[in-house]
């Protein structure tokens, strides 16, 4: 992604991403999540599911869902506001689940009322 905001990687060490599945119950995909965080020290990661939000969060890591990516992206100017915006009512029409005061608030923050 420009200016490296973005990262897409493998996990080092898949006997930990087994242990954060099983102890956890949680998938393939949000155990790598974790622990890649982990592995990588990120700041700030991609997670939606509750439970694996507050998993990062108890490893110190900030969490920002799909709508909070796409919000960021365009503050930083990687897309525009509409490209932001679209996205996001292209996540919400395909089955996104999301509330209506989160929708409003995401909208407030690029600058539209709803």
């Amino acid at each position: 992604m420009r200016n490296g905001w973005l990262m897409v990687s493998s996990v080092d060490d898949r006997s930990k991403v087994a242990t954060l599945m099983h102890r956890y119950g949680i998938s393939l995909g949000n155990a790598e999540t974790i622990q890649l965080a982990v592995e990588y020290e990120a700041e700030l990661a991609l997670a939606d599911e509750v439970e694996v939000r507050l998993l990062l969060e108890e490893y110190g890591v900030k969490v920002r869902g799909c709508i909070g990516i796409l919000i960021e992206a365009a503050k930083r100017g990687v897309i525009s506001m509409d490209e932001s915006k679209n996205g996001i009512e292209r996540l919400v029409e395909t089955g996104y689940m999301v509330s209506d005061n989160v929708l409003k608030r995401a909208y407030e923050l690029l600058g539209e009322e709803r």
